[in-house]
C-alpha cells in the first residue's frame, strides 16, 4: 500500500502506511529509507499548517537518525548497499531542501554547510558511491552563501572548497573518458550529464564571488607563512591555491615556493622556482627548475601533467611560444592529454586574438577528451560571440565610413554648384 500510495502521489497515504511500517516493521521494505523522504519533501512542500510542516520535518530527520543507527542491518536486504557517507549526503540535501522553508526548524547556513562537509569527508575517507554532482554543486552553493555572509573570515575556507569541488568534478569526468575509451558510451554520457553541469557551476559562482582577488589571497598567506613554513603539505597546498587565483607572481607565493623546495622539492615547488628566475630575468635558471619539475615525477603520465602545469604557468607570464611548446610536450609524454593540451593552446591563440585557431583547437580538444568537451564547448561559442559582435562592428564601420564619404561628395558637389 505504501508503494502504491507513492506511485500515486498520494502522499497522505503513503504517509499513513510509512507511519505504521515505520513503527511495527521497519525492516520490511528498504523503501521505507529510500522513499521515505522524498513522501516527506512533497508533504512539507505542500502542508500550509506551520506545525504540521515542523511535524513533518522532525520525522524526516528522525528516519535519516534511524537509517544511519540501523544501516548495517539495512544493508542486509537493500538491493544496493549504502555507506554512512552515502546517507550523510542525502541527508545534507534534505536539510537544505527543506529546514529554510520551516519556521522553527532550527535551520542555519552552518549546519546546513556542516552536514554537507560531514558527508563528503566521510565519503572521502571511508569509501561509498561517487559523490553525486548534485551533492557537490548544492555543498558549493552552500559555501558560496557562507562565503557572502563573511567574505574576509571565509574566504580561505572559501578556496579550497572551491579546489574540493571542482577536483571531485574533474576525477568523475576522467571516469567518464576511461569508459569512452572502454567502449562503454553509456556510462561516458551518464558521468558527463552528472558532473559538467555542476562543474560549470561551481567555477561560474567562484568566478562571480570575487573571493580570487589576489590582494586579499596574498594577505592570507603572508600571515601564514611562518605556521606553515615547517609543513610541506601546507605548503604545497597553499601554492595550488596561489597558481590557481592568478597569485604566482607574488613576493608570498616565491617565498611558499621556496621554503617548500627547501624541504622536499616537488614539481610545485620546482615550479615556483622557476617563475621567480623567469621575473628575475634568469632564463637559464628557469628553464632548469621547469626540467628539475620533470624529473621529479617517475613517470611519462605525470610528465605529461607537469607540462600542463608549465604550460599554465607561462600562459600567466605571456610567454605564449613557450606555452604552446609545453603543451605539445604534454601530449609527447602522454597522449591521454591531449584534450587538455589542446585547450591550453585554445586558450593561448584566445589572447592572441587568433580566434580561428583557436576555435579549431576548441574542436581538437572537445573532440580528444570528453572531460573537457564541455568547457572547450563554452569557450568556442563565447569566442563565436566575440567573432560575431566583431564583424557586425566591423560592418557597421564600413556603413559609418560610406555614409561619410557620401555626405562629403554631397558637400562637394553643392559647393561646386554654389561656385558657379
Amino acid at each position: 500500500l505504501f508503494q502504491q500510495s507513492l506511485g500515486n502521489k498520494d502522499w497522505s497515504g503513503a504517509y499513513e502506511n510509512f507511519s505504521w511500517l515505520f513503527k511495527y516493521a521497519p525492516y520490511a521494505i528498504n523503501g521505507i529509507y529510500t522513499q521515505g523522504p522524498a513522501m516527506f519533501y512533497y508533504l512539507i512542500q505542500g502542508e500550509q499548517d506551520k506545525e504540521k510542516k515542523l511535524m513533518y520535518f522532525n520525522e524526516l530527520m528522525n528516519l535519516f537518525e534511524a537509517r544511519q543507527k540501523n544501516l548495517d542491518v539495512i544493508n542486509t536486504f537493500a538491493n544496493t548497499t549504502s555507506t554512512l557517507g552515502d546517507v550523510l549526503s542525502v541527508k545534507a540535501d534534505y536539510y537544505n531542501w527543506t529546514a529554510p522553508t520551516i519556521e522553527g526548524s532550527g535551520y542555519t547556513l552552518n549546519k546546513s554547510y556542516a552536514n554537507y562537509r560531514e558527508a563528503i569527508t566521510m565519503i572521502n575517507e571511508k569509501g561509498g558511491r561517487e559523490i553525486e554532482g548534485s551533492v557537490l554543486q548544492n555543498f558549493f552553493l552552500v559555501s558560496d552563501a557562507m562565503y557572502k555572509s563573511a567574505p574576509n573570515a571565509l574566504r580561505e575556507q572559501y578556496l579550497q572548497d572551491y579546489l574540493d569541488s571542482k577536483d571531485a568534478c574533474e576525477r568523475m569526468l576522467q571516469l567518464a573518458k576511461e569508459a569512452q575509451a572502454s567502449g562503454d558510451t553509456e556510462k561516458a554520457e551518464k558521468l558527463l550529464a552528472k558532473y559538467d553541469g555542476p562543474l560549470a557551476m561551481i567555477e561560474q559562482k567562484f568566478s562571480e564571488s570575487g573571493a580570487a582577488d589576489s590582494a586579499q589571497i596574498v594577505k592570507i598567506y603572508t600571515k601564514k607563512l611562518e605556521d606553515y613554513k615547517a609543513d610541506i603539505n601546507k605548503l604545497n597546498s597553499a601554492l595550488t591555491v596561489m597558481a590557481q587565483n592568478d597569485c604566482d607572481n607574488t613576493d608570498i607565493y616565491y617565498q611558499y615556493a621556496e621554503a617548500a623546495y627547501n624541504i622536499e622539492p616537488t614539481f610545485t615547488s620546482a615550479i615556483g622556482m622557476a617563475q621567480k628566475a623567469q621575473k628575475d630575468g634568469e632564463a637559464d635558471k628557469m628553464l632548469e627548475y621547469y626540467e628539475k619539475a620533470l624529473e621529479l615525477s617517475s613517470s611519462d603520465a605525470n610528465r605529461g601533467v607537469i607540462c600542463l602545469n608549465i604550460a599554465n604557468s607561462l600562459i600567466k607570464s605571456k610567454s605564449f611560444t613557450g606555452a604552446l611548446t609545453y603543451a605539445e610536450r604534454a601530449i609527447q609524454y602522454n597522449g591521454e592529454l591531449a584534450g587538455k593540451a589542446y585547450l591550453k593552446e585554445a586558450n593561448v591563440y584566445t589572447q592572441l586574438g587568433q580566434y580561428k585557431e583557436a576555435v579549431a583547437y576548441c574542436t581538437k580538444a572537445a573532440d580528444a577528451d570528453i572531460t573537457v568537451s564541455g568547457t572547450a564547448n563554452r569557450l568556442k561559442e563565447n569566442i563565436q560571440r566575440v567573432q560575431a559582435n566583431q564583424a557586425a562592428n566591423e560592418k557597421a564601420r564600413k556603413e559609418y565610413e560610406e555614409y561619410v564619404a557620401r555626405q562629403k561628395a554631397e558637400e562637394e558637389f553643392w559647393t561646386r554648384a554654389a561656385t558657379k
